[in-house]
């Protein structure tokens, strides 16, 4: 058998913390780097517990909460985005830990929701400012990736494969019920790009050129932590800047804010309809023995 690597030693230590804290076992990890919105105060009995209580949990998690709850009978852990400055000594794998820790734990699926940036123009077709962009496909352009050192990690894969990481039932899913909510969504392939700088035009022309219509920082780390630890993915990209306008901060998070209650809405009926067809399947299990 092969030795276990670092990674492995930090999630097996902070697994039995959360056990020894009763933390209930998630169906699911929210990663909001847009932020909570509402969504923590609508789960029921919930709490939090901040990653420093985790034993193994690396430095730059131990000032974020780690919330979880129950969310329309689905056992949920949810978290904002860590700061993106590690600690000198830190591994990689360090900025998405939290994706190992809860597929230990048995999650199935990460939701991650990170703020978007449209390719083209969108007199040239390209994504309106308010667009919920869908990721189906990734381009990694950033550099880097969060498996670095992993060869000897029981985990996942040494090789993992990114083809199966977008789920594309769940992408679906996300589709029709946006639709029902009333909110423009497009299935998308994403840049991933390493930040924190904003894009240049030559840049984002670029992008579009390799087929994305929209760039998302930072999203890299958490699909190639998923496709490793096994999860299913739905990445979902609030579109904050068009493309080809002029950027500006305070426009870009006037529009973030503006658009967190139709993301939380989304995702309290993404939830809803997933324990509803979970039940519907046990039905007819039963009805079949």
């Amino acid at each position: 058998m092969k030795p276990s690597s670092e990674l492995d030693e930090s999630v097996a230590r902070a697994l039995q913390a959360a056990d020894r804290a009763k933390l209930p076992r998630p169906a699911a990890l929210l990663s909001l780097a847009t932020g909570l919105g509402t969504l923590a105060g609508r789960l029921t009995n919930s709490g939090r517990l901040p990653f420093s209580k985790l034993d193994g949990a690396p430095q730059r998690w131990r000032d974020v909460l780690l919330h979880y709850g129950e969310l329309e009978g689905a056992t949920l852990w949810l978290y904002e985005d860590a700061p993106a400055d590690a600690a000198p000594q830190e591994p990689a794998w360090s900025s998405v830990f939290p994706v190992w820790l809860a597929g230990a734990a048995g999650a199935a699926t990460l939701i991650h929701v990170c703020a978007g940036a449209a390719t083209a123009p969108t007199a040239s077709g390209g994504l309106r400012a308010g667009t919920l962009a869908l990721v189906r496909d990734h381009l990694n352009l950033s550099g880097g990736t969060p498996l670095l050192g992993l060869g000897a990690s029981r985990l996942g894969a040494q090789f993992p494969d990114q083809t199966r990481t977008h789920d594309a039932h769940l992408r679906r899913q996300a589709a029709a019920l946006c639709a029902q909510l009333g909110l423009e969504a497009r299935e998308c392939v994403a840049a991933c790009t390493l930040g924190p700088t904003l894009e240049t035009p030559a840049e984002r022309a670029a992008w579009a050129a390799l087929g994305a219509q929209v760039s998302a920082q930072r999203l890299i780390e958490p699909l190639h932590a998923a496709a490793h630890a096994g999860l299913g993915v739905l990445a979902v990209a609030p579109v904050i800047a068009e493309g080809g306008e002029e950027l500006d901060l305070a426009k870009l998070a006037a529009r973030a804010s503006a658009l967190a209650p139709a993301i939380d809405d989304l995702l309290v009926s993404l939830v809803r309809a997933a324990r509803v067809e979970a039940f519907e399947r046990s039905r007819e299990g039963r009805r079949e023995a």
